[in-house]
């Protein structure tokens, strides 16, 4: 949980609204807490561009970026996923290649939701634009890849 509370401290400044802060907070507890296992981890990085905390799972023998939380102050806070990557990861190396399988499964349930945004192989979902309910639905259909 410590990357989860670095991801927070330097969110705070994307979330200007004390309200919106409470929720963001809120949202990305319910993740991280069910975001557990030997299999799944969380990573939190920084750049320019704002702080992005990583939801990492093994599929099969390849840890893949499952989805991404992104706090900038243009955009807020935001999550993208599933792995933008993916049709790259399986292809990548002939004898360990990723099996997206899975993540086609949930780039499928988060697309048929109209607060999701396309981006490329990906969906973007912003904190603002979706009711908690939304979020709800993304967990859970996360939290079924294998």
């Amino acid at each position: 949980m410590e990357d989860l509370e670095l991801f927070l401290a330097r969110a705070a400044a994307a979330l200007k609204h004390p309200q919106e802060r409470l929720r963001g907070e809120a949202i990305l507890a319910r993740w991280s807490s069910l975001w557990q296992g030997p299999r799944r981890n969380l990573t939190c990085t920084f750049s320019n561009h704002g702080a992005f905390l990583h939801f990492n799972q093994m599929i099969g023998s390849t840890w893949s970026h499952v989805c991404t939380f992104h706090a900038a102050p243009r955009h807020g806070l935001s999550l993208r996923g599933p792995d933008p990557d993916r049709v790259r990861k399986a292809h990548k190396h002939r004898d360990n290649p990723l099996d997206r399988t899975g993540l086609d499964v949930v780039f499928a349930a988060w697309s048929s939701h109209p607060e999701a945004r396309p981006a490329g192989n990906a969906v973007e979902l912003y904190l603002e634009e979706a009711a908690d309910e939304v979020w709800e639905a993304f967990l859970q259909a996360v939290l079924q890849l294998k």
